[in-house]
């Protein structure tokens, strides 16, 4: 805009301010360029003096986000900190949510107003910096500085470090100031490792450049729901790693395991899915290059691939309170388990929530599982509201093999998207590691099957017809012709039989499984080995994540001989029979022998009830539960085994006082044999 022109048309509209848009007001400041700051003073007092509420009632939120995007924008111009911090306190004022760009520009521009900097701000010119700024260490500040002074000093300096196109000493003067984690923090952070990479110029020599770069200026971004921006820095590392190798794909999938946990992604779907293609891409190449590449970093992917909730259920500590419509639900839970209980529950406590709003009535079948149902959905509720965030400051990726013991085998798989439904299974032990490969169907590579697996794995497809086979397996009858056939068959991914007997002859008889995505549900315990039943010569756990291996006390170091445990062993060969099923007196005679064979003496007959179960659970660290029962889709949280029925139990039911375990605990159960 020409400024003669800018200048005539402010005049006329500053002659009749009542009438004067007030975001073109400021937008023809910017145009001239001599504006007397008595106008700006003027603009300042009579538009960010207003009341809000009456500016939006007149004007609108359109224009008041406008106005407040042009006054920042002038005022970083103009150098002008006290139209910035008025615009910015307006902006506060205002009940109306900024977009993603006005919530940046505002983040940014707090920068440029920090309350404790002595310093003057030049303004956001091209020009370079004046010499006052601060450019060496703060002992080189005046003396009666503060520490809040000199860091305010220090951060304003950071930001027109980055205005000036200087990442590497916009970064230094960054770690000199020692701001903390502010929202203002994070995004210059992201801003001077993204434009690092832009002028090749590496901020950090602890951060791989470029990929490092990017995947912590992404990490940064999304911390401030800065969705688009984060995606922006990570499609490159998802573009380049198919291309990657040696030193260059070790430095992107160590970007990739250290960044990639930390990320949320709830309310972000996108972005996850931009991350799960990052993850897996980084799986295929390092699959493709193992044999110069530390295999390790597998764990480390699969344990990124997991996100930031693995392995916080160990860290969830102190009584969880239960609002008063869960303590209706239990009431009434326990009352139709026993009619004889004190109750406590309100009358009518199922609503049209809790039925199906085509049945005009239910039965106390439906009643009881809808109960079981809102119980378990608060209890997943909190589990996951209360879980923090797992960080792996110990690098447990790097040293499984030192936390195995000498008889276990760690399994761990993992299924890239869109790979022709190729399988990665990773075995390690403490003498070493393997890599088996299933390339999947070599004729389904077109580009349907592409586009049929882009989000689903044809593996899933396959556990999922398992997991029906053996559902429809009725009690201690044969498996059905199609369930066996999947159990043996060579589709499933697992070891060799070669690989299974070389660890046997080892001594290995423990099976530690970390699965991934629908191997969650794959019984690898019923799966076949060369004819034999795996769970016939392993003992079979599934662990959450790798700090499970991690000793229960913190300052044991690596473990070396653990303390001997204590095993209960519990089974009741009538507890089934109040729910539709036989008694099965070999329960019994099986948990004996457990109970012999590890020292113990088993909790069977009717001292095998709830009680004696949380009895048992309180002192010991390894439960063995010798069970038979079905598989419920009505009890979203466990298919719980049923105890003995004791005295008036007449109705299955999910008591949800889960007693406190100490950490590494593991239920252990036995399957009973195809």
């Amino acid at each position: 805009m020409d400024p003669a022109t800018a200048r005539a048309a402010f005049d006329a509209l500053f002659a009749v301010r009542a009438a004067a848009p007030p975001d073109l007001l400021l937008l023809l400041l910017r145009a001239v360029d001599d504006a007397p700051a008595t106008f700006v003073d003027a603009v300042r007092e009579n538009v960010f003096g207003s009341d809000v509420d009456a500016f939006l009632a007149a004007y609108g939120g359109a224009v008041a986000a406008r106005t407040v995007d042009q006054a920042i924008n002038l005022a970083r111009e103009r150098g002008d900190r006290q139209l910035l911090r008025a615009a910015l306190d307006w902006a506060d004022r205002s009940p109306l949510a900024p977009g993603p760009a006005h919530r940046r520009q505002r983040i940014e521009a707090r920068l440029h107003a920090l309350p404790d900097d002595p310093t003057d701000c030049p303004g956001s010119g091209s020009g370079p910096l004046p010499e006052s700024f601060p450019e060496s260490l703060p002992e080189s500040f005046p003396a009666d500085w503060t520490p809040a002074q000199q860091s305010a000093a220090l951060l304003h300096a950071a930001a027109h470090a980055h205005d000036q196109g200087q990442p590497a000493r916009g970064a230094a003067l960054l770690r000199q100031a020692r701001a903390g984690d502010s929202a203002g923090v994070r995004l210059l952070t992201a801003d001077l490792y993204r434009l690092a990479v832009e002028r090749g110029e590496p901020v950090s020599d602890r951060v791989p450049f470029p990929w490092g770069h990017f995947t912590y200026a992404a990490l940064s971004y999304a911390s401030l729901n800065q969705q688009d921006l984060a995606q922006a820095c990570l499609l490159p590392v998802l573009h380049d790693l198919p291309h990657l190798d040696g030193d260059a794909l070790e430095k992107a999938v160590h970007a990739v395991i250290v960044d990639v946990p930390n990320f949320d992604t709830s309310g972000a779907p996108e972005l996850g899915e931009v991350l799960r293609d990052l993850v897996h891409a980084a799986v295929w190449q390092l699959t493709v290059e193992i044999e110069s590449m530390p295999v390790a970093l597998m764990l480390g992917l699969h344990q990124a691939g997991k996100g930031p909730e693995a392995g916080a259920w160990r860290r969830i500590d102190g009584p969880i309170t239960r609002p008063a419509h869960i303590e209706n639900h239990i009431g009434k839970l326990r009352a139709a388990e026993d009619p004889t209980a004190v109750g406590g529950a309100t009358a009518n406590l199922l609503d049209v929530l809790d039925t199906d709003p085509g049945e005009e009535s239910h039965d106390d079948d439906t009643f009881v599982r809808n109960l079981r149902r809102r119980i378990s959905s608060f209890i997943d509720d909190e589990l996951r509201a209360r879980s923090a965030a797992f960080v792996d400051d110990q690098y447990l990726w790097a040293r499984t093999g030192e936390l195995l013991d000498e008889r276990s085998v760690l399994l761990t798989w993992f299924l890239p998207a869109a790979v022709n439904g190729a399988a990665v299974l990773l075995a390690v032990t403490r003498e070493g590691s393997a890599i088996t490969v299933q390339l999947g169907d070599p004729d389904g590579g077109g580009p349907e099957s592409a586009a049929t697996y882009a989000d689903r794995h044809p593996v899933a497809d396959l556990v999922e017809a398992v997991r029906t086979e053996v559902e429809r397996d009725p009690l201690f009858g044969e498996v059905t012709p199609e369930g066996r056939r999947l159990l043996t068959g060579s589709e499933l991914p697992l070891a060799t039989g070669d690989q299974w007997a070389e660890w046997r002859a080892r001594g290995k008889d423990r099976l530690l499984l970390w699965p991934h995505g629908a191997l969650h549900y794959l019984p690898v315990a019923l799966c076949s080995v060369d004819g034999r039943l795996i769970a016939d010569d392993w003992t079979v756990t599934t662990i959450a994540g790798l700090e499970a291996l991690v000793p229960a006390d913190p300052s044991a170091g690596l473990p070396v001989r653990p303390r001997p445990r204590r095993t209960a062993v519990i089974a009741s060969a009538t507890g089934g029979v109040p729910y539709g099923l036989p008694a099965e007196p070999a329960l019994e005679e099986h948990a004996r022998a457990v109970a012999e064979a590890v020292g113990a003496e088993a909790v069977t007959g009717p001292a095998a009830t709830r009680a004696g179960l949380l009895a048992e659970l309180a002192t010991a660290d390894v439960v063995h539960l010798a069970v038979h029962g079905t598989m419920d889709h009505g009890r979203p949280l466990a298919a719980l085994p049923p105890p003995h029925p004791g005295r008036g139990r007449r109705r299955p039911g999910l008591r949800p006082r889960l007693p406190r375990t100490r950490p590494g605990r593991r239920p252990v159960g036995h399957p009973r044999r195809l």
